[in-house]
């Protein structure tokens, strides 16, 4: 059984999606390796898939991050270092932790039946492995990935499960090229951790689930088996394409509510407003898709993705969590530049805040342009790429309710950040932490007092 990723919602098996998930698991297994130039009439050869559908998989999976695109220079296999991994890792260990907690807590009797019958798999499969049967790893991976899901599905939030699933994939595609498999310590552990779900101990869950990852990272510094150096993001290689132009200029639009929830994205349309070709459409509206602001239909199109109340509580959740931790490392690790980003970002913010708050709202979308600026600047020291690129994809949905809602909240919201300025310049992470709480708190309730959500 191969890995998958996690299933779009309303999207039918069709060619270009079998592609995709055909050439997402080969990079994740190690098939297509790290560095590797995607020749399309290779992969076409390879795959059995067109040249306009292969280009479309490859930008889907540029933004996500497994391949880098160059223009017309074509496509490479993202990189991978000893420091990445251990980044992936402790994001992994941020998320994975979180939701546990809260599954421990929801979870019920039909929960502990899933945990129970995906370690059972595992557990087998761990057991002919320690006999030196090492030729099934890809399945042994698959309900590794099984298991760690099932212990963290009762959490009670689709945007959680969505954010560890995708750094889940990039912590196995590491592990599968590393070829890590820790023997006994491993298997041992995830008894530990089907023992704690059962008894509801999260804290001791967490425990031995940091271990968990923290062993399997020291095992590859240990051997050396993977490179170092800390890899440029792979957005730094990405190159103005055509495509890229109009993935961003529909995202606008759906972020900024001007293409409204649940309309339909029908491509004759779309290729007048935004002058593109309904293959660089089909292209734009799946890697949206992917991104959750699309929902795709297979052969009935794509419309824009729905909002509702539980979604902006699970957004906002989210962000608190990727955004506090975020803010912490920011603190320890800000220089001087640091400060005066944040303060540069906060003076621009506190200036179309006034205006705002005077009644002049002939700038709203500049307003939080300005707003993700100064949220960005704060955690921009944090260390970490793949907390922050996650961070704002999640920032940029829920801004989306923002802008759905015209959420202002006036002198409130300003002194709040003019708060975060304060706690950024003295290193007061816990205050700071306590004050964004209160701020995304606020800005969901104004935005769901509006009734436009």
């Amino acid at each position: 059984m191969m890995e998958q990723p996690p299933a779009i919602p309303g999207l039918t098996d069709t060619a270009s999606e079998a592609c995709y998930r055909a050439v997402r698991r080969d990079i994740i297994f190690g098939k297509l390796q790290p560095n590797e130039r995607l020749r399309l009439e290779t992969l076409r050869d390879n795959y059995g898939s067109s040249i306009s559908t292969l280009r479309e998989v490859l930008n889907r999976l540029s933004g996500e991050r497994f391949v880098i695109s160059q223009g017309q220079r074509g496509f490479t296999v993202a990189p991978v270092t000893q420091e990445e991994f251990h980044d992936l890792a402790t994001l992994r260990e941020l998320l994975e932790g979180h939701a546990l907690s809260r599954s421990f807590e929801k979870g019920d009797l039909e929960w502990e039946g899933r945990v129970v019958g995906a370690y059972h798999k595992l557990g087998r499969i761990e057991a002919q492995m320690l006999e030196g049967k090492r030729d099934q790893s890809e399945l042994w991976k698959h309900y590794d990935k099984e298991f760690h899901h099932q212990l963290i599905a009762a959490c009670g939030s689709d945007e959680l499960l969505t954010a560890h699933a995708s750094v889940f994939d990039h912590y196995l595609r590491y592990q599968i090229i590393a070829v890590i498999f820790r023997g006994n310590d491993a298997a041992y552990e995830h008894l530990l951790l089907r023992d704690c779900a059962l008894e509801r101990d999260d804290q001791r869950a967490i425990s031995v689930l940091n271990g968990h990852i923290a062993a399997c990272v020291a095992h590859t510094a240990a051997g050396g088996l993977l490179p170092q150096g800390v890899p440029a993001s792979p957005f730094a290689f990405q190159r103005e394409t055509v495509s890229a132009k109009t993935w961003n200029e529909v995202r606008r639009d759906i972020l900024g509510g001007r293409l409204a929830p649940g309309r339909k994205l029908k491509l004759e349309g779309l290729r007048s407003d935004y002058g593109a070709s309904v293959s660089i459409l089909r292209e734009v509206l799946n890697r949206l898709a992917t991104e959750g602001l699309v929902v795709a239909e297979g052969q009935r199109g794509f419309e824009v993705a729905l909002v509702s109340a539980d979604n902006l509580r699970e957004l906002a959740e989210l962000r608190l969590l990727l955004e506090g931790r975020a803010l912490i490392n920011s603190f320890q690790n800000g220089d001087v530049d640091w400060e005066a980003r944040v303060i540069a970002a906060h003076h621009k913010l506190a200036a179309m805040e006034e205006r705002m708050d005077r009644g002049d709202r002939s700038q709203i979308d500049l307003w939080k342009r300005l707003d993700w600026g100064f949220h960005q600047a704060l955690i921009s020291a944090c260390g970490s790429d793949a907390l922050m690129h996650l961070h704002g994809g999640v920032f940029d949905k829920y801004l989306r309710y923002q802008m759905i809602a015209l959420s202002f909240r006036g002198q409130i919201a300003a002194a709040e950040h003019r708060a975060l300025l304060d706690a950024a310049l003295k290193r007061d992470h816990e205050t700071a932490a306590s004050v964004l709480k209160e701020h995304l708190l606020g800005g969901v309730q104004h935005a769901l007092n509006s009734g436009t959500i």
